[in-house]
């Protein structure tokens, strides 16, 4: 039979759609290269073509995962029409709310043997969010609503903390009882950004990001 041609990005995304089901089923740590390449049934050496190692696939795999939700940030971030507290009011309703089935998408990264995966996670949060999160606090600082001495230590802040403390991929915790932790922390993030008491009320917060598209 004719041997049968991918394109590259078909290939690679194979790979890592490959890659990421026997991560959720058996975890990164006891997943190897030759266990991806004997489940596609393909040479080895296929994979080192697309990905120089196990490591290198693991990070295009967290970066295809966080890929859909950047987009989604970077669009809201630099929306034109929308003020800074609805701009960072949508970014705490969508990581609580969940709308889009984000949670889901890293829930298989609280497999024990999936550690490393999660500090991958945490590594390109910190690195593609930061920009666009300090733009919204910049932004907020011109209209006179935030007040923050150094906006992106602020951004690092904010998203370390709501990406850990609260984070589902290493903590089973509930739509409830997230709520309840950033409830918890509401004055911490409104001294944090320089708000006015209240202001990151969780239903207050609902209430000015109701009419922006998700």
């Amino acid at each position: 039979m004719p041997r049968i041609s991918k394109n590259p990005h078909e290939r690679r995304n194979e790979i890592l759609d490959t890659a990421e089901s026997l991560f959720q089923k058996f975890g990164y740590q006891k997943t190897s290269t030759i266990d991806i390449a004997k489940t596609m049934k393909v040479a080895q050496g296929t994979l080192y073509y697309y990905f120089d190692s196990k490591d290198a696939l693991a990070n295009a795999l967290i970066e295809r995962q966080l890929d859909g939700i950047l987009k989604q940030f970077d669009q809201v971030a630099h929306a034109p029409d929308l003020s800074a507290y609805q701009k960072i009011a949508w970014v705490i309703v969508f990581e609580l709310d969940d709308p889009t089935g984000h949670v889901e998408v890293f829930r298989y990264l609280q497999h024990d043997d999936n550690a490393a995966l999660r500090q991958k996670l945490y590594i390109q949060t910190i690195c593609n969010f930061t920009p666009l999160i300090t733009a919204i606090v910049i932004q907020g600082i011109r209209e006179k609503r935030f007040a923050a001495a150094n906006p992106s230590l602020v951004a690092e802040f904010f998203l370390s903390t709501i990406h850990h403390w609260v984070d589902p991929a290493l903590f089973k915790w509930t739509k409830q009882e997230r709520i309840k932790r950033i409830t918890a922390i509401q004055p911490i993030f409104e001294n944090l950004f320089g708000v006015e008491p209240g202001s990151f009320d969780i239903e207050t917060l609902r209430e000015a990001c109701k009419t922006i598209p998700i």
